[in-house]
């Protein structure tokens, strides 16, 4: 599960490797180029070289890669209308009765084994909903009754099928409930349906939404096979070293993205990565992606799809809209033009692999083969929260 966890944290960072502001730690020796000494010079010269001094292309036009043919399914359309549900769901904060199950509580806790905390056992301000099985029962069945200010301590007994360290071991628990909230759920209605989409019934609502999904899914599917694409695409080339502000940006962005899921997590950074990346070297995480950018950069280049500023603009406003920005310019400042002109590069890259590759058309299920688990990624991510969840 672990790898998986991580295949899918590579997969996220991918393309966007490159943040502003980044500093110049980086592996010493077997690379050339100039070096990054300072924020401000390493935003500004990390393409400041000719990238065909590090890239002969290999083939890279009619490559054979395998499209996963798209697909809706009815339970894709629930789940779409049950995020529509859940966004539009409101948290009543109450403070005249007791927690019941069904209330969106806050709590701060911490477990004990042997009066030593234990890794994954505690946090603060946790919030979650009572009776949706997301801690052990025995766990929420404590919380049942008490009211917001209520401080209490009690023990249970892990199961004996649970976490392998924790299996049959007795825990002790100091909880405080902080806060208590009613869940308001709409009813999902045509008049629902009317005030908080364009779409005046359910009938007409489902119909874009399928035809939504569907543009979604093919474009993940499209986007699948360029990815296969742009991998062959740089295991032909051959790439002679790298320049040092990108490797550099690169590792520290790397650093950056692992850093942010260990804190989701709620694990120190050392841990997180020991965790989940076992023997996988940083290193040879972040020289791959600098080769993807190295040589979807030497691509661009001979077709001739370099950007100009006027496309820059243009798709850099469809990439912020798309990472939910609240404006280009946020989207600009926080993640830096250098950040943005490589993901725009390696997108281009691998729509121009896409339509020049020889596309095979095979189901979902023999595209993804044994890697369909990757699919549940985000959910084992979540169970991963805290030990003592269910």
């Amino acid at each position: 599960m672990r790898k998986r966890i991580v295949t899918a944290i590579m997969i996220i960072g991918a393309g966007m490797c490159l943040a502003a502001g980044c500093g110049s730690k980086g592996k010493e020796g077997n690379q050339s180029g100039t070096s990054g000494s300072d924020t401000e010079s390493a935003e500004e010269n990390v393409f400041d070289y000719n990238v065909n001094d590090y890239v002969t292309l290999g083939e890279y036009k009619g490559l054979s890669v395998r499209y996963p043919v798209p697909a809706v399914t009815d339970d894709d359309v629930e789940m779409s209308i049950q995020d529509l549900i859940d966004e539009n769901t409101t948290y009543n904060e109450i403070s005249d009765r007791a927690a019941d199950k069904g209330d969106y509580v806050n709590i701060d806790f911490t477990g004990t084994i042997d009066g030593e905390e234990f890794e994954g056992g505690s946090a603060e301000d946790y919030e979650f909903t009572l009776g949706q099985d997301e801690f052990l029962e025995e766990f929420e069945t404590n919380l049942l009754g008490k009211k917001t200010g209520e401080t209490i301590t009690f023990k249970m007994t892990f199961p004996t099928d649970y976490d392998e360290e924790l299996a049959g071991k007795e825990a002790e628990f100091t909880t405080t409930l902080n806060s208590i909230s009613e869940v308001v759920v709409p009813e999902y209605t045509d008049a629902f349906v009317a005030e908080v989409t364009d779409y005046d019934t359910i009938e007409a609502y489902e119909e874009a939404l399928r035809e939504e999904l569907m543009a979604s899914a093919q474009e993940e599917s499209s986007s699948a096979a360029g990815e296969d694409a742009l991998t062959q695409a740089v295991e032909n080339a051959s790439v002679n070293g790298y320049p040092q502000a990108l490797y550099d940006a690169c590792y520290e962005s790397t650093m950056d993205e692992y850093a942010s899921f260990a804190e989701m997590f709620g694990m120190e950074l050392d841990d997180f990565l020991s965790d989940f990346m076992g023997d996988e070297d940083i290193d040879s995480v972040t020289l791959s992606w600098v080769n993807e950018i190295l040589v979807s950069q030497a691509i661009a280049e001979k077709e001739g799809f370099t950007l100009t500023d006027k496309e820059f603009e243009e798709e850099a406003k469809e990439l912020a809209i798309e990472n939910d920005y609240a404006s280009y310019e946020e989207f600009l400042e926080e993640s830096g033009k250098v950040s943005v002109t490589a993901t725009l590069l390696r997108n281009r890259a691998i729509n121009y692999l896409y339509k020049n590759a020889n596309v095979e058309e095979v189901s979902q299920e023999e595209y993804y083969g044994e890697d369909s688990d990757l699919l549940d990624t985000e959910e084992e991510i979540d169970n991963t929260e805290a030990i003592i969840l269910e």
